[in-house]
């Protein structure tokens, strides 16, 4: 969640302002067909500014999803989480008929 905060938040911005000057420059349209990948950014009147929105919609989008999903995902299994790693090891050290480890864990 840090780099969410500090980090990703950044990236965030860049994404808007960008997305915000090519909508201006290309068309709002055009500006998401680019993208989103349905239009080449070659075929539009600034290929730089279209290159940059393909770039950002290959790579910035899909890291920044699959970033916050991963936290989310974690967040829901660390709250059904029941026991901690120290009892799931006293636990299976029982079961296994280990003796207990010393110093409480590993």
């Amino acid at each position: 969640m840090y780099w969410l905060v500090t980090q990703g938040s950044l990236w965030f911005v860049v994404f808007v302002l960008l997305y915000l000057f090519g909508g201006a420059l290309l068309g709002w349209t055009l500006a998401y067909e680019v993208l989103i990948g349905i239009t080449s950014p070659a075929a539009t009147s600034a290929p730089l500014m279209a290159w940059l929105l393909s770039l950002m919609g290959w790579l910035l989008v899909p890291a920044f999803v699959g970033g916050v999903t991963g936290y989310l995902v974690n967040r829901q299994v660390d709250r059904r989480r029941v026991h901690s790693e120290e009892d799931f090891e006293r636990r299976i050290r029982h079961q296994l008929g280990l003796p207990p480890s010393e110093g409480g864990g590993r």
